[in-house]
């Protein structure tokens, strides 16, 4: 891969000029490089970290939770030069003190007053926090986004992006009594265990053909108010979708984050079988060496639509090349995209949840 030209001048000024800041507090260490970032690019920010049980300082490139940077912040700390000083790593990890304070404008929060309880959420893990400490009157709104801040430090930039959907706060005298709660100082490896066994994401890649349910939509339908298909059905298209249910045990995974799609035109049954063919054969390539999965099929609109989810995307291009040059593949129309939280699959997987 090229290396980003901007890359390149960032880290070539980096070395020239961070010498000079030796002498700053870490503070102004911190502003001064990311005002040299910013002269680069745009959308990453650099932060130090000490590790109690590593000996230096790791610099982190983080995305700021903005899963669409992701890919630029892995470019980032990939292209770093060596720094004798700092450790170069990409987005934030997870705090290895979990159990910590946090104090603004004179007020102190601590993860073992926030309290989170762990829920379902169309594939990933919804929270829901309450404090379990006073809260100056007109402070709740600051003391929650100090809340959400520690949730971020406490499981990491890459997970709380990626794996947690809605984040909800419920006051003292309204939570769900019967709910678990986990002071967010614990949450760790209670969130683990809860996307292993509660959502069963085991990381075991499927073997076989695996479990598959079918869905028929209605697409481009108007809505009334409460989302309820409105107006004539007949202006609405019809799609047949296959889910493969037994690629949710690697949903997510974090070296899974390429979908890859391969379109086809199916004007008539003949062609609609040789797609699906071709569709089958590039799911075993991709399987069996487990560079990727084949996760859905949509049909709609005269043409036949596989998304799979690959972990490097140039070497499942590669394997799938010499399928690709068949004459059933004429009409292909291959597209990828960054999409760690596979939204592609919980789109239509949700529907069965």
């Amino acid at each position: 891969m090229t290396l980003n030209p901007d890359i390149a001048m960032f880290w070539a000024a980096f070395a020239a000029q961070e010498p000079g800041w030796l002498d700053l507090t870490p503070a102004d260490w911190v502003t001064q490089a990311n005002a040299l970032l910013a002269e680069h690019l745009q959308g990453v920010a650099l932060e130090l970290h000490t590790s109690p049980d590593l000996a230096g300082v790791d610099l982190i490139v983080t995305a700021q939770g903005t899963i669409e940077l992701f890919p630029l912040a892995a470019q980032v700390a990939a292209a770093a030069p060596a720094l004798r000083a700092y450790r170069v790593r990409a987005l934030r990890p997870r705090s290895a003190e979990p159990d910590f304070p946090l104090g603004m404008e004179g007020f102190e929060l601590s993860t073992r007053d926030v309290l989170v309880a762990l829920q379902q959420d169309a594939g990933q893990a919804a929270l829901e926090l309450r404090l379990a400490c006073a809260v100056p009157s007109g402070f709740e709104e600051h003391a929650q986004h100090m809340a959400f801040i520690m949730v971020d430090h406490v499981l990491g930039e890459y997970d709380f992006a990626v794996k947690v959907g809605a984040v909800d706060f419920v006051h003292e005298g309204d939570h769900d009594r019967n709910a678990t709660w986990t002071p967010l100082a614990d949450l760790q490896p209670v969130f683990d265990a809860y996307w292993v066994h509660a959502l069963g994401r085991t990381g075991r890649f499927p073997e076989g053909d695996g479990a598959w349910d079918e869905l028929e939509l209605q697409f481009d339908c108007a809505l009334d108010d409460d989302g309820n298909a409105a107006g004539d059905p007949g202006d609405a298209q019809t799609g047949a979708v296959m889910i493969n249910t037994s690629a949710h045990a690697v949903a997510m995974r974090a070296d899974l984050t390429c979908a890859l799609t391969l379109d086809l035109a199916i004007p008539d049954a003949a062609a609609r079988a040789a797609a699906q063919a071709l569709h089958d054969q590039g799911a075993m390539l991709l399987q069996v060496p487990q560079l990727g999965l084949l996760v859905l099929t949509l049909e709609r609109a005269g043409r036949r639509q596989a998304l799979y989810y690959v972990a490097d995307e140039s070497l499942a291009r590669q394997t799938l090349a010499p399928l690709l040059l068949r004459e059933e593949a004429a009409s292909l129309e291959l597209t990828s995209r960054f999409d760690p939280a596979w939204s592609g699959y919980f789109d239509y997987a949700a529907y069965l949840m």
